[in-house]
């Protein structure tokens, strides 16, 4: 799945929010949301979310109100990511929140001259900004998103007025976030948060996609403030397949599409390195990427190592694999494949989730083996509940394809 970020009114991490929940997708709910914030403050957010209407549409208005909503303290780096190391988020997920976290950090960091560790979180509310920036990576892994596309933030302008007094818009930690990236100036105020900024900067792959894209569903998130001038503080969220290999439920899928495929042959690079070097290629882009034991010279045993990508990855695999091997070159060969669409749902067994993948095969058939439970959320629920594998996995199934038969057309 592609999520594409739409910012034509603005961004900040509530919006974000607000808009992944107006998608209405049984994977990512108000409930999920509570639960994070639980896990993150315990006793100490409340979430409130509403429907408004801005500039004639309909959409999603999100409020996360924590104690130090009205008088934020002084957090730093350090205390967040305190707070961020016992999250029940994935490994990745948290990861990736720490990541947008740190580059919050060190804007505030270039924009006033000090060091890294004494940067305060009291502009943006760090208990808020934390909710915002676990829930936006938590929707994500939920919903299963691969790849992350937007088109130009409409950023506002005018001043706006901060901790140290009145500033120009965008105000100058949204200013160096966002610093390389496109933006659009209007009138309206401030549109683009810090925390909008970062998550901007860290998740999305490409802004302006040019690409094919066919949308499933799609949400609106609006802002806590509604102003005269400008665009409707809104931000629109839409689920994606590629256009080339797209589905409609119950039509035709999956075509072929081009791919091409890297190769290096590798001799004196360890068991370690290759497993790290094969993870860095999918988390980079990669559609796959394995090695293969292989006879090198003088007979010495070695790997070759394979990946395929889009076009567009191709640039980012190679300074990988020259980053973290020892190659003096590689291959890359041009490669058609026949693609289906593929989605995840999410289904409930014994008040636990169980996530179920769904495949679309060209010819449009949906069988008893194009569903596939998640071992792991089987295992688990087994160990909890006494039940063999087997009776969860028929359980899962049947829940699958009731909740396939009952999905609304959007």
């Amino acid at each position: 799945m592609i999520l594409l970020i739409e910012p034509f009114g603005g961004l900040a991490g509530d919006m974000f929010l607000a808009a992944l929940l107006d998608l209405e997708h049984e994977a990512f709910r108000l409930g999920d949301l509570e639960a994070l914030a639980a896990a993150l403050v315990p006793g100490e957010c409340r979430l409130a979310a509403s429907v408004v209407e801005r500039g004639g549409l309909r959409a999603r208005v999100l409020e996360v109100r924590t104690e130090e909503s009205d008088d934020p303290p002084h957090r730093h780096l350090s205390d967040l990511v305190e707070l961020l190391a016992a999250s029940p988020l994935a490994p990745a997920s948290r990861a990736r929140a720490e990541r947008v976290l740190v580059r919050l950090a060190e804007a505030e960091a270039r924009v006033h001259g000090v060091a890294l560790e004494e940067v305060h979180f009291h502009e943006v509310g760090a208990v808020d900004t934390l909710v915002d920036v676990c829930g936006a990576v938590l929707a994500l892994e939920r919903l299963g998103i691969e790849r992350v596309l937007a088109t130009t933030p409409y950023v506002g302008g005018g001043t706006v007025r901060c901790a140290h007094g009145e500033l120009p818009v965008p105000a100058p930690g949204t200013a160096e976030l966002l610093r390389g990236l496109p933006q659009r100036r209007g009138p309206g105020g401030e549109r683009v948060t810090p925390t909008g900024a970062a998550l901007l900067a860290e998740l999305v792959e490409a802004f302006e996609p040019e690409e094919p894209l066919q949308v499933e569903r799609q949400g609106y998130g609006a802002g806590q403030r509604d102003p005269a001038e400008g665009p409707p503080n809104l931000v629109r969220v839409a689920l994606c397949v590629p256009g080339e290999r797209g589905a409609r439920a119950g039509g035709p899928v999956g075509a072929r599409a081009e791919v091409w495929q890297l190769e290096c042959n590798l001799d004196d690079a360890t068991g370690e390195q290759l497993g790290f070097l094969l993870g860095e290629l999918r988390r980079a882009g990669a559609l796959d990427a394995w090695s293969v034991p292989v006879q090198m010279k003088k007979d010495r045993p070695g790997a070759l190592v394979q990946a395929l990508c889009r076009a567009d990855a191709r640039a980012a695999l190679e300074r990988l694999v020259f980053a973290h091997s020892p190659t003096l070159g590689l291959r890359w060969i041009r490669c058609e494949r026949t693609e289906c669409a593929r989605e995840e749902l999410t289904v409930e067994l014994g008040g636990q989730r169980v996530r179920v993948k769904v495949r679309r095969r060209p010819t449009g058939e949906l069988g008893p083996e194009d569903l596939s439970p998640e071992h792991d959320d089987l295992a688990a629920l087994a160990r909890a509940s006494g039940q063999s594998l087997r009776a969860l996995e028929l359980a899962a199934l049947a829940a699958a394809r009731d909740a396939l038969a009952r999905r609304p057309t959007r």
